[in-house]
């Protein structure tokens, strides 16, 4: 009787930590907003679920890593493949004001042909706009996430 009130209690303990955690030390991110675009940085993003719909929400899921070591996870709508690497634009000085993965700039094949390789299971690099590696027109870059911006 007195082992399962320790058990008990340590699972409680346990619960109140991690909730503790999850409060103070993970990004909350909303909706993209227009303070976004003012500081952008670019990221790899990897699709990491099949399009799913589910309670009234649809998509994939997604994540990347900014800021040498922060993994933020996050769910965007659109024809994405599980498994494939995107471009993902976020706020470089408030992660808060939002995210966007832009679905028409796959980068998979662009990280093997330009020897860029995640550390562990994540990509941690982050670029300017001027400073993304991939043959991609820069202009259309910044075009596409002022378009994905104002379809929101």
């Amino acid at each position: 009787m007195q082992e399962g009130k320790i058990v008990l209690g340590a699972i409680a303990a346990g619960l109140v930590a991690y909730c503790i955690y999850m409060f103070f030390f993970t990004s909350r991110i909303g909706p993209p907003n227009q303070d976004m675009l003012k500081n952008t940085k670019y990221a790899v993003g990897i699709v990491t679920s099949a399009y799913y719909t589910e309670r009234g929400r649809k998509g994939n899921d997604f994540e990347f890593m900014y800021d040498g070591g922060h993994i933020i996870e996050s769910k965007a709508n659109g024809e994405f493949t599980k498994g494939r690497k995107y471009l993902v634009a976020f706020d470089s000085l408030n992660i808060e004001n939002g995210v966007i993965i832009l679905e028409k700039y796959d980068i998979t094949d662009s990280l093997i042909q330009h020897h860029i390789y995640p550390k562990h299971t994540m990509y941690d690099e982050t670029w300017s706009l001027i400073n993304i590696p991939f043959q991609y027109d820069k202009g259309d870059i910044e075009y596409d996430l002022k378009r994905a911006y104002e379809e929101l």
